[in-house]
């Protein structure tokens, strides 16, 4: 089996993985979009009812740099949802696939969210999530992906936000780290 076939297995067996986990009741869930110049990306997330689990699912598209798909299963405090802090750990699994190499990853890290108390219409946002070696596969080395957003909430149900986009790959056969997506963005968040 070549290593294309592998990462792509390996990728959409912890997509699928996530959507069937998904299928079960959900307290809600976003729609998140965001565009620049090079890159679009679109994301969904909920939290399972009456628990802590929160899924998700993304696709990114960079037209120079390549594709990542992802998938996650994160851990998130529901003792008090009317707090302004929302926080989740957890892990991602990820495909990437660029014109010359492809490969899979694991990240382990998590997302914040965080409203302001004076405004509760702004707020800042991020995520951070490294996949070092020993859970990279196929031409991966390792992989790092971060984003930090500022967002203004135009109706109860959804948020515009501008963000600052840094993911990158360490391939086994190139110095330096292939980045994909990088750089400022604007996005819509639909929560239903």
């Amino acid at each position: 089996m070549n290593t294309l076939t592998l990462a792509r297995r390996i990728s959409l067996a912890a997509i699928a993985s996530v959507a069937a986990i998904s299928t079960s009741a959900m307290a809600g869930g976003s729609l998140d979009i965001s565009l620049a110049d090079t890159t679009a990306r679109v994301g969904w997330d909920a939290t399972r009812m009456d628990t802590g689990m929160h899924l998700n699912l993304a696709a990114l598209h960079e037209s120079d740099q390549g594709d990542i798909i992802s998938g996650g299963v994160h851990v998130v405090d529901v003792r008090n949802p009317n707090s302004d802090l929302y926080i989740g750990v957890g892990a991602n699994a990820y495909g990437i696939f660029t014109d010359d190499n492809d490969g899979a990853a694991i990240g382990v890290g998590g997302f914040a969210r965080y409203n302001f108390p004076f405004n509760r219409n702004f707020g800042v946002s991020g995520h951070v999530y490294y996949a070092p070696p020993v859970v990279s596969f196929s031409d991966v080395n390792n992989f790092v992906d971060a984003d930090l957003r500022l967002h203004f909430n135009i109706l109860p149900t959804a948020h515009l936000y501008t963000g600052f986009r840094m993911t990158s790959v360490s391939f086994d056969d190139q110095s330096g780290r292939h980045k994909i997506g990088d750089g400022l963005h604007l996005g819509l968040k639909l929560n239903f």
